[in-house]
């Protein structure tokens, strides 16, 4: 269940230009039908941003996972139209329990730490700080609003991005973004509908269902703000599709 959380999150994830905005998503599952939705906010003020997105699971999910809800916030600021993240927060509630992660960014020492708090009917039972073994600018929500000043368009061979994410630890940071060759965007176009400024692959190296690695196809608007993504074919319930609303 976490981990379905953890695609529907991706899925909400902007990959962006816009300045100021507030998007709402929706996420199904072939057979199953809906099973989240979330809203995701980007503001800034000055050479200060935050990123905000508060996600919930819906339907079927929502009784599996116990009325899941997730919010993620990115802090931080902006360098030559780059975000610099300077925290990434967590907040996790599921019946009775809640799970809060707070990353701090040391810049100038190339250090991250991670606090745990977990509570149980409103008492804490862990607070733990740790240092994570990499250093990076970018925690998850911010290195897919830098995506489109980091990548080159699509060439006549497919290239691939490999970058780190504060957030991402579980898979050692490391976040594939591969951009398709010209060759391959008719398929992309097929699959995620033409007209859309921006195509590419996310990778997230773990396995989802069927899917060994978690290759996302997702199609980017020219505001900047994913339009659709796709997992396609996972064991017998057909595609997870996110569709902006």
């Amino acid at each position: 269940m976490k981990k379905l959380f953890f695609i529907v999150l991706l899925f909400f994830t902007t990959f962006g230009f816009a300045k100021n905005m507030n998007v709402n998503y929706g996420v199904s599952f072939g057979v199953l039908g809906q099973l989240g939705q979330a809203n995701v906010k980007l503001s800034e003020s000055g050479n200060k941003y935050t990123i905000d997105i508060h996600a919930k699971t819906i339907g079927i999910v929502k009784a599996m996972s116990k009325n899941r809800t997730e919010r993620h916030i990115s802090e931080g600021h902006i360098i030559n139209g780059k975000y610099i993240s300077d925290s990434y927060s967590v907040f996790i509630s599921y019946g009775n329990k809640t799970k809060e992660k707070i990353y701090k960014i040391n810049h100038k020492t190339k250090v991250v730490t991670k606090q745990i708090i977990r509570k149980e009917n409103g008492k804490v039972i862990l607070n733990e700080t740790e240092k994570l073994p990499f250093y990076s600018q970018n925690d998850l929500l911010s290195l897919y609003m830098n995506t489109p000043k980091l990548i080159a368009p699509p060439a006549t061979e497919a290239k691939v991005y490999r970058f780190k994410a504060v957030g991402a630890e579980n898979q050692d940071g490391n976040i594939e973004i591969r951009v398709p060759s010209n060759s391959e965007m008719t398929r992309y176009k097929k699959e995620l509908g033409d007209g859309h400024k921006h195509y590419f692959k996310a990778i997230i190296n773990q396995p989802i269902f069927a899917s060994k690695r978690g290759e996302f196809m997702i199609s980017v608007d020219s505001d900047g703000v994913t339009n659709k993504a796709i997992l396609q074919d996972l064991l017998l319930f057909g595609d997870l599709v996110a569709v902006k609303k």
